[in-house]
């Protein structure tokens, strides 16, 4: 009988889990509590993990490991630097004009809808008692400037990139040391080739996905750019750059970028219709990209369950806020990956891709228990080519069988 979701668990199952929870739990506390070591940190590892293969082309050309890294961490700051002058000057006068365009975002609202106009009469009269009742003076405490909060937190994101910057450039000059240094401390030839796997296994999905993500980003970006310059918007390398970026948070960035070109548009247009064009533009291009281009670019491999992505994302961002954000997709495929191939987390694996056939077992079990109208274990939830591709995904058991999920 196949060993399933529930198996039999031994007499100390309780303990054992207990522990692990309170593992988990102190993990999250001190992945909270050091977030400015532990961001860096892991920011640097995924960045090697992703130009890793970089690297190792490089290395086919004769070009060293220590002169690999001096070229693509300079490339990357290049980069950077370059985004940061296209988007500098624009940047700077959203944040100095942010009290003019957010009162006259509220006055365009009001004009095309009229639904602030009673609360802004209720305000007025409330103040107008409060100031005739002769009550004691008010003291008003006044919030601190943009300016003021950029100079505080400028030097403390300034150390995090060096630190992610020197950090990952060692990490890619070192080569493949670290996985000479896991295969000597491994115990026996079957842990030293199963390590060795996994970690390449990580290396390879990281950076297939980021580097295709950002093909795809680069494109959309410009896609958008050229959009927003067809529709009249001011500043439209700005709109392209913002796009690139929000495309590395999952659902969030694309709804954050529809919200910042709808504000735009009702700042830039008298017209009602032409101020919705703007935010139109960049959900149908974003609509696009999300389900035509990305799917096929990615590979059915990469594809993986929806709710555990957007769980993920809103963990990481709850624990490390914007940063959170952009890391945890990288770390959910680095996690998929690791599961994949490790048959005590089979079960892991199973709930973090996407959907996959079932077995002639689960599909007579399913269509016994569920509804007749149940879209679980459908022959059409794949196509044959999906199914076919999925089968041929690397199995997490050692000898090539895939085991059902267990825990144990």
């Amino acid at each position: 009988m196949k060993k399933g979701f529930l198996s039999v668990q031994p007499e100390d199952a309780y303990t054992h889990w207990a522990i692990i929870g309170l593992f988990v739990m102190a993990a999250i506390g001190a992945l909270s509590f050091a977030q400015a070591f532990f961001i860096p940190v892991v920011f640097a590892l995924l960045l090697a993990l992703i130009l890793s293969p970089i690297r190792r082309f490089l290395g086919t050309l004769g070009i060293g490991p220590g002169v690999s890294a001096a070229l693509i961490m300079a490339l990357v700051c290049l980069a950077g630097v370059v985004v940061l002058f296209l988007i500098s000057s624009s940047l700077a006068t959203i944040v100095s004009d942010e009290p003019q365009l957010m009162n006259k975002v509220q006055d365009r609202i009001e004009e095309l809808t009229g639904m602030l106009e009673p609360m802004r009469q209720a305000g007025e009269q409330l103040n107008e008692m409060q100031n005739s009742s002769g009550g004691p003076d008010r003291v008003v405490v006044r919030e601190q400037g943009i300016f003021s909060l950029w100079a505080e937190t400028t030097p403390y994101v300034a150390g995090q990139v060096m630190l992610s910057i020197v950090l990952a450039t060692f990490l890619i000059a070192s080569g493949d040391m670290f996985y000479e240094k896991l295969v000597q401390v491994m115990p026996n030839l079957s842990m030293k080739r199963k390590s060795l796997i996994i970690a390449r296994d990580v290396e390879n999905q990281l950076s297939t996905y980021f580097l295709t993500i950002t093909a795809i980003n680069i494109a959309l970006g410009t896609v958008v750019g050229a959009a927003m310059w067809l529709l009249g918007m001011p500043d439209p390398v700005f709109f392209g750059v913002v796009a690139f970026a929000l495309n590395y948070i999952p659902y969030v960035g694309s709804i954050i970028g529809i919200i910042f070109a709808f504000v735009m548009g009702i700042v830039t247009y008298d017209n009602v219709w032409m101020s919705l064009a703007p935010p139109f533009a960049y959900w149908i291009i974003n609509t696009a990209e999300g389900q035509f281009i990305t799917p096929v670019s990615v590979g059915k491999r990469l594809r993986l369950n929806a709710v555990a992505v957007f769980l993920s994302l809103a963990f990481w961002a709850w624990l490390w806020s914007f940063v959170g954000m952009f890391l945890s997709t990288p770390i959910l495929i680095a996690l998929k990956a690791f599961s994949l191939r490790t048959p005590e987390l089979a079960w892991l694996n199973t709930f973090l891709e996407g959907r996959r056939p079932c077995d002639d077992e689960d599909t007579d079990i399913v269509h016994e228990v569920m509804d007749p109208g149940t879209d679980a274990c459908s022959p059409d939830e794949l196509s044959p080519e999906e199914a076919d591709e999925q089968d041929k995904s690397p199995s997490v058991s050692d000898d090539g069988d895939r085991d059902a999920p267990a825990l144990t």
